[in-house]
């Protein structure tokens, strides 16, 4: 009986893969940058580059393994398809990315068995950092990275007014949004010390501490970025790196990624997995038994059935997604007018002259209100029949984004307020611009539960999918001039949640339904 030829496992691997590419190939080309986040797919074509030599790298090891599938490994495939269905119908990349780079491992385990996967367990677990996850860590990440920021140049002697994350120092402002959150840098560096940790050590405990050292380079790092950068272009009079800084935040990273992999190279382990300065034993490894016909033909109907079961649990997700899209609803959106009421006035005149941005909304309305000389403006946007380019969950929805050059989003945080005689925790934003202060507050009005938790919101939506109830929901905003007094705002708009929360949900009720 003729042994299996090198290329055996890597060749039945990549056909699994390329099973799934082609059953969800508008997923798979989203998560590498084909469609749109194009920033994103230069980190997942390397995962997957890297990912690809890690195969390549265990083809002996895998050339020999008896093919025993797995039946019980239905379940996790199941989970894994029910994952991507849950961010196909509420329109989470983050779902739909997870559950699809889960199929693999559980078709290989499903298929090929639990010894593939265990001689495969780290490719496939590397394979994971594909997915960009980390979005929730943002607003953490600025904040730390602006309070570094200023303690940098009050050190360095340069005096820095900071609200929030607008800075600012004698020759400009600065704002360190979204995108200066170093977040790219810290995905980047966490998939770099992974892949070298376990490329150069064999101790679980050098690897946990390599790692944990550099997740600390890749957060303390755009510290040290973020301040240079503020510094040079002060210190240049704005000639250097006030525009475009990017480059110079890459440079400093592989110099000291660089650095630190110098430093870990001297504390490598030994060949063959051996401690430094140990002995290494080589050890006989029997190459199993090759199967004989009458093995094959007993064990042939077997895998011809879990392949059609794996298959099967598999395809239902795409005809699932399909079968509860919702129609298309022929009424137009229409947001009913907000009832004044405890001695508020609809006024034209709004209180400020700036709104939320929201990208490809159904509807959306601006409605104003005074008492006593005290002006409040209610935003509301509608989004009906979701697609990805157009729901209500998203960070492009946002008070202020980056791009705009006329505002921008110094402040985030919480407060808790009454909604209708219920209590009403909302995201609180200070957006600074045109020489005024909006403090402005925002929550989602999913299926007549008021909620700012962008999870729960699409727990909301996806239990109203799953039903196949009617698609359609409201971003809502309230907001006031906060230019003498943030405080004085605060309660205003607490004010009118109290005084007007009953009037604005019949008119979201209405609404939406």
């Amino acid at each position: 009986m003729t042994a299996r030829p090198i290329y055996f496992g890597p060749l039945i691997v990549a056909g699994i893969i390329g099973a799934l590419v082609g059953g969800f190939w508008l997923t798979f080309s989203n998560l590498v940058g084909l469609t749109e986040n194009a920033d994103a797919s230069a980190h997942t074509i390397f995962v997957l580059a890297a990912f690809a030599i890690l195969l390549w790298g265990a083809r002996s090891e895998i050339a020999t393994l008896p093919i025993q599938p797995f039946p019980l490994g239905i379940t996790g495939l199941l989970i894994a398809g029910f994952i991507w269905l849950a961010g196909e119908l509420v329109f989470a990349r983050v779902l739909t990315h997870v559950g699809i780079v889960a199929m693999i491992p559980m078709t290989i385990l499903t298929v090929l068995g639990y010894r593939w996967l265990a001689a495969l367990s780290f490719p496939l677990a590397f394979l994971l950092l594909a997915v960009p996850i980390g979005g929730s860590l943002i607003p953490t990440l600025v904040d730390w990275t602006a309070a570094f920021a200023v303690a940098g140049l009050q050190t360095s002697g340069i005096p820095v007014h900071r609200e929030g994350a607008y800075l600012i120092v004698p020759s400009g402002a600065w704002s360190v949004a979204d995108s200066c959150s170093g977040i790219a840098y810290l995905r980047t560096v966490t998939m770099l010390v992974i892949l070298y940790a376990w490329s150069m050590y064999r101790s679980f405990f050098k690897r946990a501490v390599f790692i944990a050292g550099g997740i600390v380079i890749g957060i303390v790092g755009n510290w040290i970025r973020a301040y240079l950068t503020i510094l040079i272009a002060h210190l240049s009079d704005n000639q250097y790196l006030r525009d475009d800084h990017s480059t110079f935040g890459w440079v400093l990273f592989a110099l000291l990624l660089f650095a630190y992999s110098v430093i870990g190279y001297r504390y490598r382990d030994g060949d063959g997995g051996s401690e430094k300065g140990a002995p290494i034993n080589k050890v006989e490894v029997a190459t199993p038994k090759i199967a004989g016909p009458e093995t094959r033909a007993r064990s042939t109907p077997k895998l011809v059935m879990v392949l059609l079961a794996a298959a099967s649990a598999i395809a239902m997700w795409p005809i699932t997604q399909k079968l509860l899209q919702d129609r298309t609803q022929s009424n137009p959106v229409e947001i009913a007018d907000i009832t004044s009421t405890r001695g508020w006035a609809s006024i034209n005149t709004p209180a400020v002259s700036w709104t939320p941005t929201l990208t490809n909304p159904s509807r959306q309305r601006v409605q104003s209100f005074e008492k006593g000389g005290r002006r409040v403006d209610v935003f509301v946007g509608v989004f009906q029949n979701q697609t990805w380019a157009s729901k209500l969950v998203t960070v492009v929805n946002s008070f202020a984004l980056q791009e705009n050059p006329r505002w921008s989003l110094a402040v985030r945080g919480k407060a808790n307020t009454i909604f209708s005689d219920q209590s009403l925790d909302v995201d609180t934003g200070v957006v600074l611009g045109n020489g005024i202060r909006v403090l402005a507050w925002r929550w989602y009005w999913i299926n007549g539960v008021a909620t700012a938790s962008d999870s729960r919101a699409k727990m909301i939506q996806l239990a109203a999918r799953l039903r196949s109830r009617p698609d359609k929901s409201a971003w809502v905003s309230v907001y006031a001039d906060a230019t003498e007094s943030p405080a004085e705002a605060a309660a205003l708009l607490d004010e009118f949640m109290r005084d007007m929360g009953a009037s604005m949900q019949l008119s979201l009720t209405a609404t939406t339904q």
